[in-house]
């Protein structure tokens, strides 16, 4: 097996230098020589080390990711990119799937402090998480939702009041005078911004009303919360639904009603998941940037010098399609 000792023979350098290349310091390195060495490294299928490594820099080159459900589609995407940005950076990403539960995401905290992982990327279950845990443990922690004023976190998102309003503006102005708005639970961070668009949309079109109804964020409780609705003689006109993965379960709560979309009801997503692209019909939605989401978070966890209370808003996509009552409208690609 290679060591450090023959990649620095084969580049023609010192093993201190092989050490600053592969540890990014704390001294720098000329690209010609940090060229040298990785080719030797390569010609010589050489590894570092990655306990000593972790002792030397006291850091273990590792990220976590603590979700509310891995297969909703949402939160299946981000990992992916953020493995792909944290492996860029050579570090492993760690998933702790919370399962809907306050405990379960306590119990994943508990095991990431453990590991001393080297961040944190979090979508609590809690509109305020256990951010002092991380804190006090010296955790850096990218928050993907809104948090309370004096929270000290840095958060990443898009503006999620702004992406509401505009999503019940588009409906209505469709016409539609009576939205149903499917949630998140009422504790759960983003809910409170997404009831708050839908109410500012609704002041610029007198006369039009809503109805809410909170549930877990899964199909399948979407499906059961709007049943009631679809039962009834006039059902909302239009249904908005704060995550793609509620408004799959509504589509099918319409058809299992008789009822057609858009011609019933029209139905619009929050996320933009490639999904939206195969549902019946094509569901529209608002499309959240993921893929640059999972490289900024990666970037802001690494760069030490990041405020630990920025607040980073994302641009986002208001993508129509046939499920809002715009026939000829883009995919959601």
């Amino acid at each position: 097996m290679a060591t450090a000792r023959d990649v620095a023979e084969r580049a023609g350098t010192s093993t201190a230098v092989v050490s600053y290349v592969f540890n990014n310091g704390p001294r720098p390195v000329s690209a010609e020589t940090r060229r040298r060495v990785l080719e030797a490294a390569a010609e010589l299928e050489y590894r570092p080390n990655i306990l000593a490594r972790a002792l030397s820099a006291g850091r273990t080159y590792s990220l976590g990711l603590l979700i509310p459900q891995i297969r909703n589609p949402y939160f299946a995407t981000l990992a992916e990119h953020l493995e792909n940005f944290a492996r860029q950076h050579d570090h492993l990403l760690l998933i702790g799937d919370s399962a809907g539960d306050p405990a379960q995401e306590s119990a994943h905290i508990g095991s990431f402090i453990e590991r001393k992982v080297d961040g944190v990327v979090l979508v609590s279950l809690l509109v305020e998480p256990a951010i002092q845990r991380f804190a006090a443990a010296g955790v850096p922690v990218v928050a993907l939702h809104p948090v309370p004023d004096g929270v000290t976190v840095s958060t990443l998102s898009i503006d999620y009041v702004a992406g509401a309003e505009a999503s019940a503006d588009h409906l209505l102005s469709h016409g539609y005078r009576t939205l149903g708005v499917v949630t998140g639970p009422e504790e759960s961070p983003g809910t409170a911004e997404h009831r708050r668009g839908i109410e500012r949309a609704l002041k610029g079109h007198p006369g039009s009303t809503a109805r809410y109804v909170a549930a877990p964020v899964s199909r399948f409780a979407a499906r059961d919360a709007v049943r009631s609705w679809f039962q009834q003689k006039r059902p909302p006109r239009a249904i908005y639904c704060s995550t793609d993965e509620q408004a799959f379960g509504v589509l099918f709560a319409a058809w299992e009603a008789g009822l057609r979309v858009p011609e019933d009801v029209a139905v619009m997503g929050f996320d933009g998941t490639s999904e939206c692209t195969v549902t019946v019909p094509p569901l529209a939605s608002v499309r959240q940037p993921i893929e640059e989401t999972a490289r900024q978070a990666v970037e802001l966890l690494l760069d030490r010098s990041t405020p630990p209370a920025a607040r980073h808003v994302l641009d986002y996509e208001l993508v129509p399609s046939t499920s809002c009552g715009c026939q000829a409208a883009e995919g959601l690609d």
